[in-house]
Parts: structure tokens; C-alpha cells; sequence
């Protein structure tokens, strides 16, 4: 079985139910006479109209809701949106909506699905514009969102599951196959396609299970061909959603496929090129890394002496432009050539989005030398124009239909009006403060080793028992371990000294590790927010709070030294 051929251990069915295809009834819908005739939306009021003006990136299907909700008072609506804003999240904004931007692509929804996949279908696996990774990556977020995991918990998901990967991989042992499932969390299209890169990059006697002799009966309902029709009659809701799961599988399995023989293909003709230049003598060394290479893989600068470079020089130096923010691509050669790159010798090098961050830098730079008076710029993309002063209008709306973010104009982030730069930020800085208090809180609690029942010592030696009914474990303060007294450093209680204290205070150990926490909490929340104002992370104390403090620690210090003596 060493020898199995892919696509014999693939195991793609053959077969689709003679081509016939399930056609669902067609609905009609009958209109309901006795219905109650929706009221006509009054006429807009212009003023009312340019109160809503305030807010160019609300959702208008928000503003429609709200507006049929308050009996379109437009004072009312006004009113309910800024309180909104005051009193938690703000209104619902059109740019989330359209925004193309990375960041968009992680924003979760309420049921777990991202936003970016909350739209994903199977069909849109075949988009040619994306990437088979970035396809691949779609589909995972989609069929392992929490929502889908849930549903699965239930139902007969697991079962049809592990029958599908049987079906995909006919000679995979069973046990191996349940194995896979369990091991991601039972999402049938992560296990497939990790059993698909399990068996393609690793040798026979590397997969860790030997292959059956006899394969598994394939049944043709379950072939690509036959799968969209079996997921429309299917009834079951989880079946329909393992048969819908196995089906994108599949597609991207076979994408796969054919990435990988183009991949093979094309190193197959780069060997038979270079083999055919040698013959040629096209052979010229690159002017940058020195490296052998023909001449039809290479390009030149346009000077009327030319110097070739291979195409890996030429786009790292394009890369390492666009990092400088530069876009002047000039010749590498030693021999101090100005020259640039013809545009047909920039596209042999330069794909689609290095292009498009090299005309961004060159259009920015002619804008900022053309000395437009009030121009602004989006801070997400390279659309400008020119607005009226800042005093006068503090929004920047970007009419880029890949972008369309409003912004401020102050700050150079997302709007927030009505709530000025500074009040956003100490919003922000409260936010990341409260991770640092709960951090500096979680610092002082100890959970006991067996119950989890969770305490604070006050007083008393660091040999702790818990007081939960059914559990008295007893656990050291110090380093949370199980004990007994001879875990201790009173050597007359069967202890040895440099063990942890017996006695100490509880206070100013609470302190110690209040205060690093504190301090570890704080160093992350600045390496997860560059951003914040590090001032607004501060705890503010009045100085009555302080002294009392103050007097308080001198007092328990006199105390503990008047009962030593």
C-alpha cells in the first residue's frame, strides 16, 4: 500500500445519480387581502434632514428603524442617537459595513461568526480573485464558528461527519479517522483538510497508521457531483450542515490539488527553460545577488547600457522602498546607473498590491508637494481632497468605495463625535485601566488545589486548609502547593530553613504581588494598545486616601513590633 497513487487514496467517488438533479417546488406567495396597509413615512423635513447630517457614517437602515420606532420625530430620533452614543456602543456605522480593511475581517459578531463570513457561502469558494489560502481561511472561520460548534454538540453531525471522512479517504483506518475529528473539536472540514496535508507531505511510513487493505464501499450520493442535490432534500438541519461542510472540503481539497500541480508543472518548465539557456547561452549573472540566471527570467533597468537583475532583487528592493515610504524604483547596478524601470519591466516583478502601495506613496508625495490649501487625507487609504478648516467641520468622510471611513480629523481615527479626542481616549484608558485592576485583584486570590474554592489570608501562618465542606485540602500561601508543616522552614515542626515562611505578613506580601502585577498587567495593556495615552492608565488617589493609607501601615507596624516584644 506504499505506493497508493493520490487520488487513490484520495478516494474521489465516482458517479452522480445518472445527472439528474433535485429541483425544489417553486413558492408562491399569496398576498393577504385582510393585511393591514403600512402607514406612508411622512415627507422628509430638510432641517430635520440636516440634523441627521451630523452622523455621515450611520447605517441607514438604522436610522429608517429608528425613525419608524419614534414616529418620525426627527427630534426625538436626534436625541435617541446621541444618548446612545453617551450611554454605551454607539450607533451602528455604515463603514463597518462597507470597509474592506484587514481589520474588518476579525470583527465577531454576536453569535460568533465573523463579520467578514457571516456572508459565506459554498459558492463562493470558486471566487478566482482570491487566494486558495485566503478561500481555505474563509471557510474555516465560517465552519468553526462558535455558533455552527454549538449547534453541533447535538444531532447527527458527528456521526455523518466521521462516515464523510471515510468517504474521502476510503483506505484511512477508522480509528485514525475518529482520532482526526476529535482532535479539532469535531469540525469535519479542519480535519479533512489537515488529513489531506497529512498524507500529501508525509511519507508511507511516516502517517502513523497503516492503510487498509480493503477500502471502505464508496457511495456515489456523496460524489461532488451528487452533493448539492443531497444537500437540498436533506431535512435533517445537521446532516445539511455536514453535507454542506464536506462539500467546501472537498472543493478546497481539489484546489489544492491544482495549486499543487501547477506548482509542479511550473518547476518542470523553469528546469527545462534554464537547461534550453544554457544551450542558448541566455545565461547573465544578476547584478545584485551575483546569482546565475536566463535571461527571460530577469529584467533591466531602461539605461542605454542595460543591467540585469533577477526578479527576487528586484521586488525585494521594491518591498524595502515601500517600507522607507519611497516609490522611486532605481537601478541596483554598482556602477552608480540612475536609471529607472520601464513600466513593462515593473510589471514582470511587481504584483497587484506592491504596485497599487507604490503609486499610493507617489500620489501622496505629489499631493503634499502640490501644496493644496486644506488638504486632508484619509488615514486608511490614499483618497484626498480638499475640505473646509477643521474648526469648521472636525469629519473627514472618504468617498474611496473601498474604504468609505469616516474619521476625525484631530485625531486621525475613527469619528467619535459628538465626544471630543480627549474624551475618547480616557474611555479607552478606563477600559484598559479596569484589565490592570482585575489583574492586580487576580494577584492577591488563591484557589485551592482541589475544590477551586477561591481565598484571601488575612491573618495567621501560610499553612492554609480550605474550609468547603468535603474538601479540608491543605495548601501552602506562598507557592500554592499541597503540604504539611514540613514544607515550612520552623525547623521545630519538621521543617528546613530556606523553605517557604511559615509566618510573615500577609499584607506586605499582597503588596508586593499587587504591585507586580500591576506592573506586568500595565507593560501588556501598552503592548496591546500602542496607542493609549499612558497618563490615563494611572490610578488617581486624593491625598487624604494617601495619608490615611499611610498612617494606617505605620500603625499595624507598631503593633506587630509591640507583640514580638
Amino acid at each position: 500500500m506504499q505506493g497508493q497513487p493520490e487520488a487513490l487514496l484520495a478516494g474521489d467517488p465516482l458517479g452522480a445519480l445518472d445527472g439528474q438533479q433535485v429541483q425544489a417546488d417553486p413558492v408562491i406567495v399569496v398576498p393577504d387581502d385582510d393585511a393591514p396597509v403600512p402607514a406612508e413615512a411622512p415627507a422628509e423635513d430638510p432641517e430635520a434632514v440636516a440634523e441627521l447630517e451630523l452622523f455621515p457614517d450611520i447605517c441607514p437602515v438604522y436610522v429608517h428603524e429608528t425613525c419608524e420606532s419614534l414616529a418620525y420625530d426627527y427630534e426625538s430620533v436626534v436625541s435617541h442617537i446621541l444618548d446612545k452614543i453617551d450611554d454605551g456602543p454607539s450607533y451602528p456605522r455604515r463603514a463597518d459595513l462597507k470597509r474592506k480593511r484587514v481589520a474588518s475581517s476579525v470583527d465577531t459578531t454576536a453569535n460568533g461568526v465573523t463579520a467578514a463570513t457571516s456572508a459565506f457561502t459554498i459558492d463562493s469558494i470558486d471566487d478566482s480573485s482570491l487566494s486558495v489560502k485566503e478561500r481555505e481561511e474563509r471557510a474555516a472561520r465560517f465552519f468553526n464558528s462558535d455558533e455552527r460548534r454549538s449547534r453541533h454538540k447535538v444531532g447527527a453531525y458527528t456521526p455523518t461527519a466521521r462516515t464523510l471522512l471515510q468517504q474521502a479517504y476510503p483506505y484511512v483506518p477508522h480509528k485514525f479517522i475518529t482520532t482526526q475529528l476529535t482532535k479539532h473539536g469535531n469540525c469535519l472540514l479542519l480535519a479533512l483538510l489537515d488529513l489531506d496535508e497529512h498524507i500529501v507531505h508525509k511519507g508511507p511510513l511516516h502517517l502513523g497508521f497503516v492503510f487498509k487493505k480493503t477500502k471502505t464501499k464508496l457511495n456515489p450520493v456523496y460524489s461532488m457531483e451528487s452533493l448539492p442535490g443531497m444537500i437540498r432534500i436533506e431535512e435533517s438541519e445537521s446532516k445539511k450542515d455536514a453535507l454542506e461542510e464536506y462539500l467546501a472540503a472537498l472543493k478546497i481539497r481539489q484546489l489544492r490539488k491544482v495549486k499543487r500541480d501547477e506548482e509542479k508543472q511550473r518547476e518542470i518548465s523553469e528546469a527545462a527553460n534554464i537547461e534550453q539557456a544554457k544551450k542558448d547561452g541566455t545565461i547573465k549573472d544578476c547584478e545584485c545577488c551575483f546569482g546565475d540566471f536566463p535571461m527571460n527570467r530577469m529584467v533591466h533597468c531602461n539605461a542605454s547600457t542595460l543591467h540585469w537583475f533577477c526578479v527576487d532583487c528586484a521586488r525585494r528592493m521594491a518591498e524595502t522602498q515601500i517600507g522607507l515610504s519611497k516609490y522611486e524604483l532605481a537601478c541596483m547596478s554598482m556602477d552608480g546607473c540612475q536609471a529607472g524601470f520601464a513600466r513593462a519591466e515593473r510589471d514582470r516583478f511587481l504584483d497587484p498590491k506592491t504596485a497599487m502601495a507604490l503609486d499610493s506613496i507617489e500620489q501622496e508625495f505629489v499631493l503634499r508637494v502640490a501644496g493644496i490649501e486644506n488638504l486632508e487625507t484619509c488615514p486608511f487609504c490614499p483618497y484626498a481632497a480638499e475640505y473646509p478648516p477643521v474648526e469648521v467641520n472636525k469629519e473627514f468622510a472618504c468617498q474611496n468605495s473601498e474604504c468609505e471611513a469616516v474619521t476625525c480629523r484631530l485625531c486621525r481615527k475613527e469619528s467619535h463625535i459628538p465626544k471630543s479626542c480627549d474624551e475618547v481616549e480616557k474611555d479607552k484608558g478606563a477600559a484598559v485601566r479596569l484589565t490592570i485592576e482585575e489583574a492586580m485583584s487576580l494577584a492577591m486570590i488563591r484557589k485551592c488545589n482541589k475544590c477551586g474554592t477561591p481565598f484571601i489570608k488575612e491573618l495567621g501562618c501560610n499553612k492554609m486548609t480550605c474550609t468547603r465542606a468535603g474538601c479540608s485540602n491543605v495548601q501552602c500561601y506562598v507557592c500554592h502547593q499541597s503540604c504539611d508543616y514540613s514544607h515550612f522552614d520552623d525547623t521545630s515542626r519538621g521543617g528546613k530553613a530556606g523553605n517557604c515562611p511559615l509566618f510573615e505578613s500577609a499584607e506586605e506580601r499582597h503588596e508586593v504581588e499587587v504591585l507586580n502585577a500591576e506592573e506586568a498587567a500595565r507593560q501588556k495593556a501598552i503592548e496591546n494598545n500602542p496607542d493609549v495615552n499612558i497618563d490615563h492608565l494611572k490610578f488617581q488617589i486624593s491625598e487624604q486616601v494617601a495619608a490615611d493609607e499611610s498612617r494606617r501601615k505605620n500603625e499595624d507596624a507598631e503593633r506587630r513590633a509591640a507583640n514580638q516584644r
